[in-house]
């Protein structure tokens, strides 16, 4: 993989190609972030949430799964969705996964999987199948029913309380899976909202103040997790001294 700037690019595996997008920090290096995408495909949404998150010294990169192919309608993404081969997927993640690690800009440092509703599930499988390079897992409304026998990793959920799609007994259960394993795992319920909650183009249930908690609550683990200094803060500005009254 030869990339050296933000933005679009492919990235070569064996004779296939793999569409993805990388965004690098101003500080030219930091640890990977693996960035899944949810049924809709790699909208412009993900090549957004990667800048955010280089912003806070991260080397974000999504790959596309779905080849190029975005969803306007659910019908579409359900379709993109069936069409996927399971293993021919995966084994194109974790290819991707190592490609992100041999980037000049990662170096040796730790590395992080966070995935989006479809994309939740091949941030954990990558978590599984990778347990000596992935040091934390963040997923957004998404579950992944399986077996959890090698992860190391620490994990980050975000739930909406309202959401159909991940009922609170399965996201028990997940919790469970990955607590008897002997892993950090912190699972947040956000009180009335649903799925899609986080995603700025999704305005029929993208929710502000939630989004808001759980970016700040995601860069946190991050920073934590992959041993990440926060982003200082710019100093605020200096007040004026106040003037002295004359002597009378």
């Amino acid at each position: 993989m030869k990339k050296t700037s933000d933005g679009p690019f492919q990235i070569m595996i064996g004779k296939e190609t793999l569409g993805a997008y990388l965004a690098i920090p101003k500080s030219g290096s930091g640890p990977g972030v693996m960035v899944l995408h949810s049924w809709w495909g790699l909208t412009p949404f993900y090549g957004a949430l990667c800048e955010r998150l280089a912003a806070r010294g991260f080397v974000a990169m999504a790959p596309d799964f779905y080849d190029g192919a975005t969803a306007q309608t659910a019908i579409e993404a359900r379709r993109l969705r069936d069409a996927l081969d399971d293993r021919a997927t995966s084994r194109l993640l974790v290819s991707a996964a190592k490609h992100l690690q041999a980037h000049p800009e990662t170096g040796d440092l730790p590395m992080a999987t966070l995935g989006v509703s479809l994309g939740c599930r091949w941030a954990l499988a990558l978590a599984e199948a990778m347990p000596e390079d992935v040091a934390a897992t963040v997923v957004f409304y998404g579950l992944q029913r399986g077996r959890y026998r090698r992860s190391r990793a620490a994990f980050l959920g975000h739930f909406g309380m309202t959401d159909p799609l991940t009922p609170l007994k399965e996201i028990r259960a997940l919790e469970a899976a990955l607590k008897n394993i002997g892993c950090d795992v912190s699972f947040e319920i956000y009180d009335h909202v649903g799925h899609s909650f986080f995603e700025t183009d999704r305005p029929e249930a993208y929710d502000p103040g939630a989004a808001t908690l759980a970016w700040n609550r995601t860069l946190r683990f991050l920073h934590e997790k992959l041993d990440v200094p926060a982003a200082p803060r710019k100093p605020a500005p200096k007040k004026p001294a106040p003037r002295k009254s004359p002597r009378t």
